[in-house]
């Protein structure tokens, strides 16, 4: 059915006509007041009310508070809204400022002496900006912590995301960071925040070398491939501070809390010991995150995005290994094997993470009738939706193994793309359907190794050889490999169309009675 302009409704307020603005299908009065929201800063409107007020296209105007909220809740995305061109001219101008600045201190720093020994002067020029950009990364998750989550209680992760995306360019910062104490949980929404914090940050840094946006699809797919490694990292680095033996406990206590096998809980105290024996520096271990996250599962990433993240993949070990050599490797040698160990640390967490994942799925089905709160933002990342028809197909074939039958219906469906229907067999269709004797496979794949030779046998191709012959040709295997002679032209080989008195007009020289 064809959706006509008329029936395109405003999923903001249900106004019509609507158009896609910021990623989603918006009236224009939502479409500009979305855009005065984000220019003007999210914090300076607040509800009346309970932050529950009914937003349609007869009271949208009520609350500004809500109908903001509800922009975000169905998916606008503020990185989608310009700048004014005085606005972008004057950042402009301020960017060429700070650069100029910058490299006047570069100048002086590298004609100075390195007295005060600062190991960071001797890294290349790319890699000491990518280390600073990490270190302002890290000082602006803490500023951007809030101590309260009430307001994100129905978000799904998209509009997390969008709702951290503005709180990092709004200009209301937090000067005093809000201290928080380290939750020792497998999913807490202070830590989810976080992480998503930490990877937006370092998507912009992805986005000012490349000077690509990045989608909020592909931000959703970075989250939940590497929110649960992350989080299993980070409480195995907390093993190293002084009350490494609570939060240690209390991370397993968690994990017992979704009845995690015993395997992978000893597999996890195993990654906590490895950790306290590498001791990383806070540097290292801010490289050896943002490893983490330029490492996900590429399967629902988009080309250029992974294209970008390997890059950023190969920048990160390439300062790693030239950090742990300046700071406490004296050769390259036990450089390299303290880098090989850390970043062995970020696969053991990946494949402590696929363990626990299906017990997550479980625990956090999308079809959930009544949601708690932040269920949504859970599920998405524990149990994302996926579009791709072949990745569905192979999880169906994986979870949920259909019965096989020997009964082929050969009426149509348009509701099962699965291989093999196990719909129940009735007499009319056993009166359409083939019975045969062939064995059903037991997987619906493809062999990797056929039972037979692939070419075709000389006793299949000898009937070809015959038809392709011509009439009265003797029987000759080398009949067709021999070069042309002189009496080509006679005998009975030859077709009636191709005789000898019409070669003869062509070459006279080959017959006896040549045409004049």
């Amino acid at each position: 059915m064809i959706t006509t302009k008329s029936q395109r409704k405003c999923a903001v307020c249900g106004d019509s006509p609507a158009k896609v603005h910021y990623g989603v299908l918006a009236c224009f009065g939502c479409k500009g007041f979305f855009r005065r929201a984000v220019k003007d800063g999210r914090n300076k409107y607040v509800c009346r009310f309970e932050k529950n007020c009914e937003v349609n296209k007869f009271e949208r105007n009520a609350c500004r508070y809500c109908r903001f909220r509800k922009c975000l809740l169905v998916g606008m995305n503020p990185d989608f809204v310009r700048p004014d061109r005085e606005e972008a001219r004057e950042k402009l101008r301020s960017q060429k400022s700070l650069l100029a600045k910058k490299k006047s201190i570069g100048r002086s720093l590298s004609n100075k002496v390195d007295a005060d020994g600062d190991w960071t002067l001797q890294l290349p020029s790319n890699s000491r900006k990518l280390l600073c950009d990490l270190n302002a990364l890290e000082n602006d998750v803490m500023s951007l912590a809030v101590g309260g989550y009430e307001a994100i209680a129905d978000f799904s992760l998209k509009s997390l995301i969008a709702d951290r995306t503005l709180a990092r360019k709004s200009t209301a910062r937090n000067t005093t960071p809000v201290k928080l104490e380290h939750n020792p949980s497998l999913l807490s929404i202070q830590r989810i925040v976080n992480v998503t914090d930490f990877i937006d940050g370092l998507i912009g840094v992805i986005e000012k070398e490349s000077s690509r946006k990045t989608t909020v699809e592909d931000k959703c797919s970075l989250i939940s491939s590497v929110f649960l490694p992350l989080n299993i990292l980070d409480q195995a680095a907390r093993s190293i501070s002084k009350d490494s033996t609570f939060y240690t406990e209390e991370f397993t206590r968690s994990l017992e809390n979704f009845q995690i096998d015993s395997r992978t809980i000893s597999e996890f105290a195993s990654l906590c010991e490895r950790f306290k024996r590498l001791s990383p520096s806070p540097m290292e271990y801010s490289i050896v995150r943002a490893l983490t996250i330029a490492t996900p599962d590429r399967g629902t990433l988009s080309n250029g995005f992974s294209a970008h993240l390997s890059a950023m993949h190969d920048s990160l070990q390439e300062l790693l290994f030239r950090v742990i050599k300046l700071s406490r490797a004296k050769s390259s040698a036990s450089a390299a094997n303290i880098m090989a160990n850390l970043i062995s640390q970020v696969y053991e967490a990946k494949a402590i993470s696929s363990a626990v994942l299906p017990t997550l799925r479980r625990s956090f089905p999308r079809d959930a009738i009544k949601p708690l709160p932040y269920h949504k933002i859970l599920t998405d990342i524990v149990n994302p939706e996926v579009f791709d028809l072949l990745v569905t197909m192979s999880n169906r074939r994986i979870t949920n193994p259909p019965e096989l039958t020997s009964t082929f219906s050969l009426s149509n469906t348009t509701t099962d793309l699965i291989a093999y229907s196990n719909a129940p067999t009735t007499d009319s269709i056993n009166s359409i359907g083939c019975n045969h004797q062939f064995t059903i496979p037991n997987q619906p794949v493809r062999p990797q190794t056929l039972g037979f030779s692939a070419k075709l046998p000389l006793t299949m191709t000898k009937s070809i050889e015959d038809m392709l012959r011509p009439p009265g040709m003797n029987e000759d295997s080398t009949i067709l490999n021999r070069p042309l002679s002189g009496d080509w032209a006679d005998g009975v080989r030859l077709t009636p169309m191709f005789n000898r008195d019409v070669v003869a007009q062509f070459f006279p020289e080959l017959s006896e009675n040549p045409v004049i």
